[in-house]
């Protein structure tokens, strides 16, 4: 795989040491030796470190080992990391990739850190370069595109007038490491973008620096040569070679163009310019583009049918890729006097994992003070029985203390869910009351009429009546109806799944759970919205279980409106949203309101058993816990997005098995 995102980054930290002459670099040197201070010292070894680190990494490896300690002995944090920026570059070049990850990620902490927006995009550029010769896109975009939108939101929208010509330069390096890897994985449309974008503002805003156009070249050749388009790839190549001065800078321009003479079938001058690759690696370290040269030239002598030659040209690459592997030992070895800066940073970072992993513990926190009762005891050999005694008490009074809290969760959505059972049933009552005596009105009537011997009115009236009848009938059934299907609902959950209409089921519960809110509460309000996607269906759930989800999920939804409501008064509409969808193999269902949210430093603690945000008493902290278990149960997921102050959103993935 190419190194051009190597040499887009060495052209940003290059760009003034390109223009040094030999001369230059001696006093350079001199000044590094007669420095009075470690800062003096430091920042000059740092401009002539870039360049060693494509030439003569060995040097460069000796220089960087000084300077990492020069940093750690000034203890800046900018130091520091220009440091592992550089060192990660070197492991890079030389093949080491899992020393590059690791130093570039020192260097973005750091960054980040410092606050310095500058500083994490170049982290964030080193990283996808790596991510890229590593054969992941999706982390190497991924980091180009954090940074390019973190500059975007920091420089002048006049780009031209773009006063901060540092950060600038950032942005089109990211433009233009971000064709690359379009490029490298196939992306040819995406890659032509932003090449095209990055070679625009660098005319716009950079006109006359030959040091871009010296990046872009090989960039926009690749790009081109892909698509088939030989002729603009050729004059992109030509251009970086007539920039590069004949410089180590060729390579790429000579390997692109090698390249497509070999698809032309023109395998002379594809073994001329690859033979030019070769001839510059003896002077630059670039084992790489080394490497695509001496493979490309293997194929060509195959299609020749020189099969000396073939073998000869890969023998060479396979002693570029052990030399590749040798210098990434070396360089190893090296690094180990380096390891002891980055073991305190380690460290931090191991008592957070350890702290992260006590968190679930939380549970089980009753058990662990017995048991460490039960130990001290043991270690000190007195009263075994009566330890005995006491654990096995307070492991009981535990166990009932769980059961009771479970219970105590039962019966609170039992409260619930019955309120809501009798909302649903009390407005076919009334209709029935209703009409009832409005039965009785009339029959009192029809005898008044009977007795005046007015038949024709007395039919009137009976007809009436008999209207009324067949409603008090209908809204009869209707009860009927409600009372059964809450009676399937409040049977005992023998954990048998059945076909059921989860679209019905989250109509109900939603439903069920408003009304029983309104029945707690008369000053409850609140809108909900509904969402189904009907092409889904029955599918196989246990539908008590699936629907006592629904009914802690819609209760806290409720709930969370309702308590903003209480700060934000007229100015805000509580609102709760619930949705299905069927995604493949899948269906999600979405429970959405617009509360408060849920804090992002408890976001990890909503699942675990008894914890709780409601006030004490109203909450036993095992609904969201019993919830996760169901869905677990039926082989799903359950997950929640929330923002603070800009609600939650709980969603359920469960599969489809449909009937």
């Amino acid at each position: 795989m190419k190194k051009i995102l190597i040499t887009i980054l060495l052209f940003l930290c290059l760009h003034e040491a390109y223009s040094q002459t030999e001369h230059q670099y001696d006093s350079l040197k001199n000044l590094i030796r007669s420095a009075k201070d470690d800062s003096t010292r430091f920042w000059s070894t740092v401009s002539l470190l870039w360049d060693y680190i494509y030439s003569t990494p060995d040097s460069a490896n000796v220089y960087l080992q000084q300077n990492i300690l020069l940093a750690q002995k000034m203890e800046s944090d900018d130091a520091l990391r220009m440091s592992y920026n550089q060192y990660a570059s070197l492991e890079e070049i030389n093949g080491n990739y899992t020393g590059a990850l690791q130093y570039s990620l020192r260097s973005l902490s750091i960054a980040e850190h410092m606050n310095n927006y500058v500083s994490i995009c170049e982290s964030h550029f080193a990283l996808a370069e790596i991510y890229n010769d590593a054969g992941n896109f999706e982390e190497a975009i991924n980091n180009v595109r954090k940074a390019i939108l973190l500059l975007e939101s920091k420089l002048n929208p006049d780009f031209i007038q773009e006063k901060n010509e540092y950060a600038a330069s950032r942005y089109v390096a990211g433009l233009m490491i971000a064709a690359s890897i379009f490029e490298v994985f196939n992306q040819l449309d995406s890659a032509l973008q932003y090449g095209k974008k990055a070679e625009d503002l660098v005319l716009k805003r950079f006109p006359g620096d030959p040091f871009f156009p010296l990046a872009l070249a090989p960039v926009m050749g690749n790009i081109y040569s892909k698509k088939g388009d030989y002729s603009t790839a050729f004059s992109y190549y030509r251009s970086g070679i007539e920039l590069a001065h004949g410089s180590k800078d060729s390579m790429d321009n000579y390997n692109g163009i090698a390249g497509i003479f070999k698809k032309q079938v023109q395998l002379d001058s594809s073994i001329f310019y690859a033979n030019k690759v070769l001839e510059l690696s003896k002077a630059a370290h670039f084992p790489i583009g080394k490497l695509q040269a001496l493979t490309l030239l293997s194929d060509v002598y195959k299609l020749k049918h020189n099969s000396d030659s073939v073998a000869r040209y890969l023998e060479l690459a396979n002693e570029t890729k052990d030399s590749m592997f040798n210098t990434k030992k070396i360089m190893e070895i090296q690094s180990i006097s380096t390891n002891e800066l980055l073991r305190q940073q380690e460290i931090k970072n191991q008592e957070q994992q350890y702290r992260n992993r006590l968190r679930t513990y939380l549970l089980g926190g009753g058990l662990l003070v017995v048991l460490l009762v039960a130990g001290i005891l043991y270690r000190n050999n007195r009263h075994k029985q009566l330890a005995k005694i006491k654990i096995e008490k307070a492991y009981e009074e535990l166990k009932s203390t769980q059961a009771q809290l479970i219970q105590s969760e039962k019966m609170a959505s039992l409260g619930e869910l019955t309120a809501g059972i009798a909302h649903e049933i009390q407005n076919p009552l009334n209709f029935m009351n209703n009409f009832s005596e409005v039965n009785k009105e009339l029959l009192e009537e029809m005898k008044d009429e009977l007795d005046k011997g007015n038949a024709k009115e007395a039919k009137v009236i009976a007809e009436n009546v008999i209207t009324n009848e067949e409603k008090i009938n209908h809204h009869g059934k209707r009860a009927d109806a409600i009372v059964k299907g809450m009676l399937q609902h409040s049977q005992s959950s023998k954990g048998q799944k059945e076909p059921t209409d989860i679209n019905a089921l989250c109509d109900e519960y939603l439903r069920l759970s408003y009304h029983g809110l309104r029945a707690k509460d008369k000053s409850f309000n609140a809108d909900f919205k509904t969402d189904f996607d009907n092409s889904i269906g029955k599918i196989n759930i246990v539908p008590q279980d699936i629907g006592r989800v629904l009914l802690n999920l819609i209760n806290n939804a409720f709930y969370a409106v309702n308590e903003r409501q209480k700060i934000m008064k007229e100015s805000y509409q509580p609102t709760v949203f619930l949705s299905s969808k069927k995604t493949g193999d899948k269906v999600i269902l979405t429970v959405k309101d617009n509360g408060n949210g849920i804090p992002q430093n408890i976001i990890d603690k909503i699942f675990q058993p008894f914890f709780t945000t409601k006030p004490t008493g109203q909450g036993t902290g095992l609904g969201l816990s019993l919830s996760y278990d169901i869905i677990k149960a039926h082989g799903g997921e359950i997950r929640v997005e929330t923002q603070g102050g800009e609600g939650s959103e709980f969603v359920i993935q469960l599969p489809v098995n449909t009937i």
